[in-house]
């Protein structure tokens, strides 16, 4: 694959995050082809790093530190067309204490359902 096309195709997967508000980052998903699992659809992968990416982004701005990944449990109660985008994801923090935040989050149809939904858990850097 040519380097601008695999630019193209990761940048898609690392969307810009933007806050709307204090615990609620949100960004948006524009699938590529090269996102292609079965025919017509996003593979559940490429939308399970989307939404770690942007539960991600939302807890360090949260956190105000760098953060890992500590869980991410995934649901996919609607297939994600791939001709369906683009897609608004949605990352929204629980209130917190210390180093870890539990966040929830979603990818979201133009319909507004819930395509995929995520529960995750963040850690800092500073305690790995």
């Amino acid at each position: 694959m040519p380097e601008s096309d695999l630019d193209r195709v990761l940048a898609a997967l690392r969307p810009e995050v933007v806050m709307e508000g204090p615990r609620t980052g949100v960004a948006w998903f524009h699938p590529q082809p090269e996102h292609r699992g079965v025919p017509g659809w996003v593979h559940g992968g490429f939308a399970a790093v989307v939404l770690d990416h942007v539960c991600a982004r939302t807890a360090a701005h949260v956190l105000g530190e760098r953060v890992v990944t500590g869980t991410l449990d995934l649901r996919y109660p609607q297939p994600l067309p791939l001709d369906g985008g683009p897609y608004r994801i949605e990352a929204e923090a629980a209130p917190h204490k210390g180093r870890l935040v539990r966040l929830r989050g979603a990818i979201v149809g133009g319909d507004g359902r819930q395509m995929v939904q995520a529960k995750a858990l963040f850690v800092t850097l500073a305690t790995c």
